[in-house]
């Protein structure tokens, strides 16, 4: 079927847009790449001009130390001093001069004899010159790689190669000690710390933006980095295994790069060490190859290239294209709105079927309110009816059991067991009267202290009267139990509608029922005081009945048990005990639970104690 006139015209347009915005990210990305590598031949001819400050600078250091070394050398002989020879106190005052002058840097200074065996060494240290034994001393000239090879020629240049001890890159400084004849009776050596002269004279760390300088040695070890833990590392090894889930691919490239070229520049991707988890960035860097007295290095200066590279051309072609892209936004926008008015209409229609089904879920939930209360209605005059009923059996008993007392008083064994019959007639009387109580506090009740365990076994020892034979009932009571607020009859209630349900679980077969008494645990404590802010500072004693039944059937739930006429014995039960027992449970905010186990069921009902 052919489409309609102004669905294809959509279609078109459609098409269209998406052939503009297809064009126009073809046409940025290509610009970006121009502007991107513009802006990485700018930064490196930059680099290289900083590179060349950087590398005359260190050379500069170096031989200013170098020369005071020289001019400290000259101030000890004696052709600067004619006159008389220098006493030790001044001798000490000059060296102590000159050392503490550059401390950080240069704290150490080694005196050899003109055989090169070692004469005497000081340190500055806290202001104060110290010798220093040749054991101390002897670890700068036993790690000086150049001097053995220097002595041995004749030449000295004016500073080794570079070395490293406890993590940190040296190169020792020489000077001759020339006699007045002209000959070299000794020779000076101090070792230069270069990571501190690098950081205090060169590379002062002032920039918001990330990069640095650094030095490296022919065997591409790190001699002077701005983190102190990179110095002495190789580039490659000691990073793979300092960080051996980084790729460090890119690394190996500017190594060789380095190696095979006196000077240059490149980007590649690397790491910013001086962060805890090194993350990669795109770096452009520039090295060059000098020498300095006997040290052979490379000095290499490297930056972030997205932080330095935020050219204008860039910003313009960024504008251009988020105007494009929100031109063809709107046009789609209009184009869609016909789309929209259809999709609004459809969501109408779904929230008037949803408000109806709604109303329908409310409807339902009325009925079923309106049919609770119905029945509940119907339990009023029932037990009305019940308890009128039940009184009218109940008092001619009562009656004839006392008149026979009387007439047959002679007869003890006799009276006894009328007793009995007039005992649990009068008991009968009393609990069919206080189903009519349990929807309300008997007034005097609310602030009347009970002790639990005592109420208990009263009414244990009242009820078993009506225990059946072949049931044998058990109590765990604790003793001294005390609860507020309810009254005894009430309980009297509950425990025989429990007790009577648990009977008839039994049935006619053997069987136990325990009746258990504690307190709660703190566990229990705990869980039961979350329920509200009423309860959270209460306790709970916990009153427990177990039967050995068969326990509560697979899929029918707990909560179902507690509702009116709702009983699992067919035409045998009325359905209204744990009714009963669930309403004076909440007119007095105690807590009911069902514990199901493999045979028979546990009912525990969570009183509250009264406050200490």
């Amino acid at each position: 079927m052919e489409n309609k006139p102004t669905t294809r015209i959509i279609n078109i347009i459609m098409t269209g847009l998406f052939i503009i915005i297809a064009i126009t990210l073809i046409t940025i990305t290509g610009s970006f790449y121009t502007v991107e590598q513009n802006a990485k031949k700018s930064g490196q001819e930059q680099l290289m001009r900083t590179l060349n400050y950087v590398t005359n600078n260190l050379k500069l250091v170096i031989e200013n130390r170098s020369l005071s070394l020289q001019q400290f050398s000259h101030e000890l002989t004696s052709e600067a001093h004619p006159e008389a020879p220098l006493a030790e106190t001044d001798r000490e005052a000059i060296i102590a001069t000159y050392l503490g002058s550059h401390e950080d840097q240069t704290n150490l200074l080694i005196q050899l004899d003109g055989s090169g065996v070692f004469a005497k060494a000081w340190q500055f240290a806290d202001g104060t010159l110290q010798e220093l034994s040749e054991e101390l001393a002897g670890s700068y000239i036993k790690a000086d790689p150049s001097l053995e090879s220097l002595l041995g020629s004749g030449s000295l240049v004016q500073n080794s190669s570079d070395y490293f001890l406890e993590n940190q890159s040296f190169v020792n400084l020489y000077s001759p000690i020339v006699a007045a004849d002209g000959q070299i009776t000794g020779y000076f050596i101090a070792p230069l710390n270069l990571e501190n002269m690098f950081k205090a004279e060169i590379f002062s760390d002032t920039s918001d933006y990330s990069g640095y300088p650094l030095v490296k040695n022919a065997d591409m070890e790190v001699v002077i980095h701005p983190v102190e833990s990179q110095v002495g590392l190789d580039i490659i090894s000691d990073r793979q295994e300092q960080f051996p889930d980084l790729d460090l691919s890119d690394l190996k490239r500017l190594e060789e790069a380095q190696l095979t070229q006196e000077e240059g520049t490149l980007s590649y991707y690397s790491y910013w060490w001086n962060e805890e988890n090194p993350t990669k960035v795109l770096k452009l860097g520039a090295f060059e190859w000098i020498d300095i007295g006997a040290a052979h290095w490379v000095v290499a200066l490297n930056s972030d290239f997205y932080e330095h590279n935020r050219v204008p051309i860039q910003n313009n072609y960024i504008l251009l294209s988020l105007l494009l892209l929100i031109s063809a936004i709107i046009l789609i926008f209009i184009l869609l709105i016909r789309g929209y008015n259809k999709k609004n209409q459809a969501y109408e229609e779904s929230q008037r079927l949803i408000e109806k089904q709604k109303f329908e879920n409310e409807r339902h939930q009325l009925e079923k309110r309106i049919l609770k209360e119905s029945k509940l209605e119907a339990i009023g005059l029932l037990t009305t009816t019940i308890v009128h009923d039940m009184n009218n059996f109940l008092t001619p008993i009562l009656g004839n059991a006392q008149l026979l007392m009387e007439d047959y008083a002679e007869n003890e064994e006799l009276v006894s067991e009328l007793k009995e019959i007039y005992l649990a007639a009068e008991k009968g009387k009393d609990l069919s009267t206080n189903v009519l109580r349990f929807s309300k506090v008997s007034e005097g009740q609310q602030d009347t202290v009970h002790d639990l365990s005592k109420v208990l076994k009263d009414t244990i020892s009242e009820i078993t009267i009506l225990t059946p034979k072949s049931i044998k009932v058990e109590s765990d009571i604790a003793p001294g139990i005390l609860v507020e607020g309810f009254d005894k009859q009430d309980l009297q209630v509950v425990l025989y509608n429990l007790l009577t349900n648990a009977f008839q679980a039994i049935d006619t077969r053997p069987g136990n029922v325990r009746i258990r008494l504690k307190k709660a645990d703190a566990e229990c404590n705990a869980g039961l005081q979350k329920r509200s802010i009423v309860t959270k500072d209460k306790e709970y004693a916990v009153l427990s009945i177990t039967d050995d039944g068969p326990g509560i059937a697979e899929g029918l739930e707990s909560n179902d048990l507690f509702d009116p006429f709702f009983t699992t014995k067919g035409s045998n039960g009325s359905g209204l005990g744990l009714f009963v027992v669930s309403s004076i449970a909440d007119k007095y905010d105690w807590q009911i639970r069902l514990d199901r186990a493999q045979k028979g069921l546990t009912v525990c009902i969570n009183i509250p104690l009264q406050k200490s």
